[in-house]
């Protein structure tokens, strides 16, 4: 996402936080868009949660909460934590580093540092995706305990994303099991081809906290050197976080 359009958005959270409830005209007018702009972006900020539409009426959506749950959970200096490694991560590698956390049946990003250059990556900061194509959500599948990760994969379908994707229990069970021999997973152009992402588990009390990834191109990735750089990173989120 753009920093204009980040701005955008924000800006109408900000008005509808602050109505309560209002509608896509008097949000128009309050933040100076174009209706048609306003109505687009009102249109994806539903199909994410972010907003909810009540006949024509908007409130804030329940995945802001949501999310301001998860960040009570993961402790109040995770996310101001991360920010600073991620930022060395990009740099770095030159490739996309990001802070994901397991939300139910999804995987959730709560921060992103990339580049706007080409390619881009099919994921965006609050937006939820599936865990087993993910790096990110196959090492939070692989840590956590075994009969959460059992349940979360009866309810999932095992979509195929792309080509690569495991689709099958077996193969995604035994990825699984390889990630926590290493402790560290990689997806080989499971979500998005042509991209490999490879996470790392931040653990705390013995349980994944969160997960930090890079995601970059295929022909570029080198999975070890990658691999070693997060686990670092991990390790210190995880002496930040674990609680007194």
């Amino acid at each position: 996402m753009s920093r204009t359009m980040m701005g955008r958005v924000l800006a109408l959270l900000d008005v509808v936080a602050a109505a309560g409830v209002t509608d896509r005209r008097a949000l128009a007018a309050a933040v100076g868009l174009p209706q048609a702009t306003v109505n687009r972006i009102v249109a994806g900020l539903v199909t994410e949660r972010l907003l909810a539409d009540e006949a024509g009426r908007l409130r804030l959506g329940l995945r802001l909460f949501e999310l301001g749950t998860l960040a009570g959970q993961a402790g109040v200096g995770l996310l101001d934590a991360a920010g600073p490694y991620l930022v060395d991560l990009h740099r770095a590698f030159g490739w996309t580093a990001q802070l994901a956390v397991l939300d139910g049946d999804a995987v959730t990003y709560l921060l992103k540092v990339g580049s706007a250059r080409r390619p881009r990556i099919d994921t965006r900061v609050a937006g939820r995706f599936p865990p087993h194509c993910t790096g990110a959500g196959k090492a939070l599948l692989a840590f956590s305990p075994p009969e959460l990760t059992e349940d979360l994969l009866d309810r999932s379908a095992l979509t195929a994303r792309t080509p690569a994707t495991l689709t099958s229990r077996a193969r995604l069970a035994a990825d699984l099991r390889a990630t926590r021999r290493r402790g560290y997973s990689v997806d080989r152009e499971e979500f998005q081809t042509g991209m490999i992402g490879v996470a790392a588990p931040v653990r705390t009390s013995g349980r994944p906290l969160a997960a930090v990834t890079l995601v970059g191109p295929a022909a570029t990735v080198d999975v070890h050197r990658a691999a070693h750089a997060l686990r670092l990173v991990a390790d210190m989120l995880e002496a930040r976080c674990e609680p007194a």
